[in-house]
């Protein structure tokens, strides 16, 4: 089972742009840079909003190429 924080994982989206599209009307109650999301965001995989502290057995680090071989 792969560890690590998902902060640190392929799966797991943070930038402002990518948050204030994902949830739409976010931008009306101010913006994704709020200073209490902290380093909160979007895990792909699991379609979960969470905090990058969090981990699970999915974990892939960032880079990882996960492209099925041919």
């Amino acid at each position: 089972m792969a560890t690590g924080r998902c902060g640190t994982c392929v799966h797991f989206r943070n930038d402002r742009a990518y948050i204030e599209a994902l949830f739409a009307g976010l931008a009306a109650l101010g913006s994704a840079d709020a200073s209490v999301r902290g380093d909160d965001g979007h895990c792909r995989r699991h379609d979960r909003y969470l905090s990058a502290g969090a981990g699970c057995g999915d974990f892939s680090a960032a880079g990882t190429d996960l492209t099925p071989a041919r």
